[in-house]
């Protein structure tokens, strides 16, 4: 539930390629012909869709870690 929340606030560009690809398996080929973007714009999509994602468990962690959630 919490990692459905944090892909819905990623920002759109990051969130549709995430979700094309790591939650319906299409490859950056077709998604850079679905979203008329480059395939290299699509992969560094992907990157900082996933690097804002990590970011986001590893703040919540910490703020478990210190009680604060």
């Amino acid at each position: 539930e919490y990692l459905l929340k944090i892909i819905k606030e990623l920002p759109e560009r990051y969130r549709m390629v995430f979700n094309f690809y790591v939650l319906d398996g299409y490859s950056h080929r077709e998604i850079s012909t679905i979203l008329w973007i480059a395939e290299g714009t699509s992969k560094s999509n992907l990157s900082r869709a996933s690097l804002i994602l990590k970011d986001k468990i590893e703040q919540s962690q910490q703020k478990k870690k210190a009680g604060l959630l």
